[in-house]
């Protein structure tokens, strides 16, 4: 997740659990400090909620709408453009549009982060949210291939991602103990996207065409911009006292960080498979028809609601790590049971668990890299986040393009692909069991001082 939340938790400590940071540490200097927006003088400490606070997580709820939420949105499209707009090209290449897109809004943190940092919050804001109303108007213009890729893949991409890292620690800033409860507010902003477009995708595209159900989308995404630059762009962003690494190549070396980022790879070369290929998967294999299978993809995304916050609400009796490894053995389950779903209610019950299991498998990560055996030091956490979520991406841009391959839409034989996806998540079990016990040990340790 994004470097700069932990820009503003260097005056406090972290205990060995992933709980809520506590205040026993003294503050550190003000060259630790990097406040996102300028701070009066009585504001030495994040204020835990207030109008300030909880206006600024209505703010990211905004931007999570126009950044995850359109990014989960695109299995519609790939349907549309695989039996409409683009019926010439294979679905391995369609997907690569999304693949590019998704990319995008989790990898631009490397640089949106230490811009965010430097001062340059007004312009990175204004920026991204341009570009995803830009391209999202270009799109609707778009006819071939290559217009699709630019404006949705690259341009929608980019401006999402630019305007998803900083909402990450601008809430985080106004938070203390009621940090994961905002963030987890925010975050439902990407469901409720997910949920949103894809129906009026539907509604709208059979009656006034692809163009105009993209202009009525790019409308949305521009009204929930408007308010969201009034709340964040009120104040001018803090230069940073003090420059932090965007990479610390030592960690990938670590046999407890590195063996974590790789984990997240393989999870997230099996992510966004099912949310590619679910819509596509009904309308060929289960012959539900495009309506039906355009709303499984909403129905997915509104489970994920739950995923991204009820499994938060144990507190700290339950670590993140501990909660992505078994959901993420649950996605072992659910993947290869995808191989025997040949039934409209057997679709909807599976897509309802893969939906809250996605809430799950995007929030967790971010959470656990916090934990002292993957971020030993305040100095690289901001570094460390940025490096697994860079990771994560390259899964995130090859997953649903190799599922493509493997799949036979002409023959309705998507088993291989569903393998596949079954196996990589497996795999990521396997190597997130190294982190787990490296935490167990770790806090066990600390308890018994």
């Amino acid at each position: 997740m994004p470097r700069q939340i932990i820009s503003v938790n260097t005056a406090a400590s972290r205990d060995g659990t992933n709980g809520p940071i506590s205040n026993s540490r003294p503050e550190a200097s003000d060259g630790e400090r990097q406040p996102l927006i300028a701070r009066t003088a009585s504001q030495t400490s994040p204020p835990n909620g207030g109008f300030e606070g909880w206006i600024v997580v209505l703010a990211g709820f905004f931007i999570f709408v126009n950044s995850w939420g359109l990014s989960s949105t695109f299995g519609v499209f790939l349907e549309h453009y695989r039996s409409e707009l683009l019926p010439a090209y294979p679905p391995s290449k369609l997907a690569w549009v999304g693949s590019v897109q998704s990319t995008f809004v989790t990898i631009m943190g490397l640089v949106t982060g230490p811009l965010t940092d430097r001062g340059y919050l007004r312009p990175v804001m204004t920026l991204g949210h341009l570009m995803v109303v830009v391209g999202m108007f270009t799109l609707s213009f778009s006819t071939q291939y290559y217009q699709v890729m630019l404006a949705q893949g690259f341009c929608v991409g980019i401006g999402a991602g630019a305007i998803n890292i900083p909402a990450f620690a601008l809430i985080s800033a106004k938070f203390t103990t009621r940090r994961p409860i905002a963030l987890g507010c925010a975050s439902t902003g990407a469901s409720i996207g997910g949920i949103i477009f894809p129906l009026m995708f539907r509604r709208l595209a059979p009656q006034l065409g692809f163009s105009w159900a993209v202009r009525a989308i790019a409308l949305v995404n521009l009204a929930i911009s408007i308010p969201t630059l009034i709340i964040l762009c009120r104040q001018p962003g803090v230069r940073s006292p003090k420059a932090k690494m965007i990479i610390d190549p030592r960690g990938f070396f670590e046999p407890v960080f590195g063996t974590f980022v790789i984990a997240l790879f393989f999870q997230f070369l099996a992510y966004y498979i099912p949310l590619f290929y679910l819509t596509t998967y009904a309308a060929v294999k289960l012959k539900t028809g495009t309506d039906f299978a355009f709303d499984l993809l909403a129905v997915s995304n509104a489970a994920s609601f739950f995923g991204r916050t009820l499994p938060y609400m144990l507190g700290t009796r339950v670590a993140p790590i501990q909660i992505l490894i078994f959901w993420e053995a649950v996605g072992i389950i659910l993947l290869l049971s995808w191989t025997v779903v040949d039934s409209v209610p057997g679709m909807v019950v599976w897509t309802i668990a893969w939906g809250f299991l996605s809430g799950v498998l995007v929030t967790a990560p971010a959470a656990s890299t916090a934990h002292p055996t993957l971020s030993p030091s305040l100095d690289v956490i901001g570094a460390r986040l940025g490096m697994s979520w860079s990771t994560a991406a390259v899964g995130v841009l090859i997953g649903a393009p190799i599922a493509g391959a493997l799949a036979d839409v002409a023959h309705a034989d998507f088993v291989r692909a569903q393998v596949f996806a079954g196996i990589v998540m497996a795999i990521a079990v396997v190597l997130m069991t190294i982190p787990l016990v490296a935490a167990h040990r770790y806090n066990k340790q600390k308890a018994g001082e």
